[in-house]
């Protein structure tokens, strides 16, 4: 009995621990970036991306996925901002991987949090990978 009751304690104090540090993460809804930046990031995508995603943001590629609300719910939920930042980077654009600096890459990713509801803060988000493990992406809506 004794032992069943330290292992039911050890395992409460892990998951408040683990609840903790997930509280104590930003989410893209706080602000994280600025209005400049997503306008910055709007024009870098028209240039780079719209031609497979869409200008706006549907995509008028069949293999390229929308850049809307679907993408929230099913491919970036729960990820990191890093994690996106080089989801993104690795593969696009697709006939260039890796072809745009690291800032360019974080403005176009601000941009479509943008345009999906996601609100502008005043710090501008730098391409800090740290920083953006501390971020996490949800549903703007």
């Amino acid at each position: 009995m004794k032992t069943s009751v330290t292992v039911l304690s050890l395992v409460l104090l892990i998951g408040a621990c683990v609840a903790n540090a997930q509280q104590g993460k930003r989410t893209i809804k706080s602000g994280v970036f600025t209005a400049a930046q997503a306008k910055s990031g709007e024009s870098a995508y028209q240039t780079n991306c719209a031609s497979c995603h869409g200008s706006d943001l549907h995509a008028t590629d069949a293999e390229a996925p929308d850049l809307t609300e679907s993408i929230f719910q099913f491919g970036w939920k729960g990820k990191t901002v890093a994690e996106v930042l080089e989801q993104i980077r690795s593969a696009m654009p697709l006939d260039q991987p890796r072809s745009l600096d690291d800032q360019t890459y974080l403005d176009i990713l601000v941009f479509i949090f943008q345009f999906n509801g996601a609100p502008s803060g005043n710090q501008k988000l730098e391409p800090n990978l740290p920083a953006l493990r501390e971020i996490v992406v949800e549903p703007p809506k």
